[in-house]
């Protein structure tokens, strides 16, 4: 009876680069979050009241009197 040689499929190592890949990217995008944290400036909406100042005579422009 003749010898067969089997030999078994090595498996391939991309699945692994990948998965080294998106681990490393999501490291360094918690980074750059964590860092620019403190650059940004939030700012508070202030309430709108509602209400219209009226402008004096002297305010108003000339061109809008002489109409």
């Amino acid at each position: 009876m003749a010898e067969i040689n089997i030999e078994r499929k090595k498996k391939s190592m991309w699945p692994w680069v990948i998965l080294l890949l998106v681990i490393i990217g999501l490291i360094a995008w918690a980074i750059y979050e964590l860092v620019d944290e403190e650059e940004r400036v939030e700012y508070e909406e202030v309430p709108a009241t509602g209400m219209v100042v009226p402008l004096k005579q002297e305010q108003v422009p000339t061109a809008i009197t002489t109409v």
